[in-house]
């Protein structure tokens, strides 16, 4: 009995003895997969925020350290904060962009007749608490995380972009998504874009993007809208008997239409595509709304320009403030316009289909109509959903909205990421 006893105290001494050693693999392991999980997420995080910052496409210029843009800065960090729980502080991140020429492998590519592309790195340091501090040092009650994420932007193809601009009079309006009247909040924001277009078409060796505009409101106006040279309005609309004749319209949408018909008091027309972005700002800039709203006037001519168009992709932007309305012939426009983008004529699907017939070099053309609807509810407008589908239709709440939403298109059109 006494042996069973003296046994029983030396195990429960042992048990003891052995339950700190316990604890200690237990706090161990809980910290180890506490770091692990940490790491992972970590990398996922950079992996995001290099994909996000290629696809932004930002000089990254800093103020001297090394550690990249403002810009670049906030869209790191706003992904690392979003993936990483229990995290103190990111303690160091640094974002890096290298041109083709600093990248052997780029180089080496290009000379093999590859695609150029150029590269961000993105790497960061975060602080976190361990859930138990006895395996760290007294000075030391965090412990850091690293890594890094590369995302490489190539360049495949120019694209020629068109933008289908409303200038109807709700144009001339103040709008609580800018700090100026609606017209020009978008001016600024297609001479941002021409901005970043105008980097892509530096680079060496690379095919050039080009722009367009048609501003429309109830017609749209033409350089050569009476075949003589002259500026005017014009109806893209076709009529047989005096009647409107929508199959016609549609068989003939990229026949170049003349006449003019009555003026209103705006005052814009129609920039055939471009390389010469800052003639192309200065010629719009002096542009002013006014008049009624038919969409389907500008996609008509859009589409026209986009034919024009000397690269394998091509880009249309219609960009509007609110539904279609005012009326032409006796018709209101919302009428004319879902007709046309509707099922029983498709407009904007005979668009596509005879743009992506074309050849471009010895590419085939690949043609998408994008919808950005601002200070209003684009997904009412039932036309434009039909025209570029449903999910080429975006809502820009403000201006940095509308100028992120057309640089994303762009980007999607002229590479890829990896």
């Amino acid at each position: 009995m006494m042996n069973t006893q003296t046994q029983q105290g030396h195990a429960a001494i042992l048990c003891l003895l052995l339950i700190p050693a316990l604890f200690g693999l237990f706090s161990l392991a809980t910290d180890g997969a506490q770091m692990l999980q940490d790491k992972a997420r970590l990398q996922d995080a950079l992996e995001a925020a290099s994909l996000a910052i290629a696809a932004h496409n930002d000089d990254n210029e800093d103020d001297g350290s090394g550690n990249g843009s403002a810009v670049n800065q906030r869209i790191a960090r706003s992904y690392v904060s979003h993936y990483m729980t229990g995290m103190e502080e990111i303690d160091a991140l640094k974002i890096i962009k290298l041109s083709c020429e600093q990248i052997p492998d780029c180089v080496t590519g290009l000379a093999q007749g590859n695609s150029r592309f150029f590269e961000y790195q993105v790497t960061a340091t975060t602080d976190h608490d361990p859930y138990f501090s006895g395996h760290f040092d007294a000075s030391e009650k965090t412990y850091q995380i690293g890594g890094e994420s590369i995302a490489r932007k190539y360049q495949d193809n120019a694209v020629d972009v068109v933008f289908v601009a409303d200038y109807s009079g709700s144009m001339g309006w103040d709008w609580s998504g800018g700090n100026q009247y609606k017209y020009q909040d978008l001016l600024d924001v297609i001479d941002a874009v021409t901005v970043e277009l105008q980097k892509f078409n530096n680079i060496l060796h690379a095919d050039d993007n080009t722009v367009a505009l048609v501003g429309y409101n109830q017609y749209v106006r033409l350089q050569n809208g009476d075949g003589a040279g002259n500026t005017c309005f014009v109806n893209e609309l076709r009529y047989t008997a005096g009647l409107l004749d929508y199959r016609k319209t549609v068989t003939q949408v990229f026949v170049p239409k003349v006449g003019c018909v009555n003026n209103t008091s705006a005052s814009f027309h129609d920039v055939l595509p471009t390389t010469d972005f800052e003639s192309f700002n200065r010629v719009i800039g002096q542009f002013r709304p006014g008049g009624t709203t038919s969409s389907i006037q500008g996609v008509i001519r859009g589409a026209q320009l986009a034919a024009l168009g000397s690269n394998p992709r091509r880009l249309m932007i219609i960009l509007s403030d609110g539904n279609d309305y005012g009326s032409t012939s006796g018709i209101q426009n919302k009428t004319i316009a879902n007709n046309l983008y509707g099922s029983t004529y498709q407009i904007c699907h005979k668009i596509r289909s005879e743009l992506d017939r074309q050849i471009s070099g010895n590419q085939q053309v690949v043609s998408r109509i994008a919808v950005i609807g601002f200070d209003y509810d684009v997904a009412s407008n039932r036309g434009l959903q039909d025209c570029a589908g449903a999910e080429n239709v975006f809502k820009a709440q403000n201006k940095n909205d509308i100028l992120n939403k057309i640089l994303e298109l762009i980007s999607e059109e002229i590479g890829h990421l990896h």
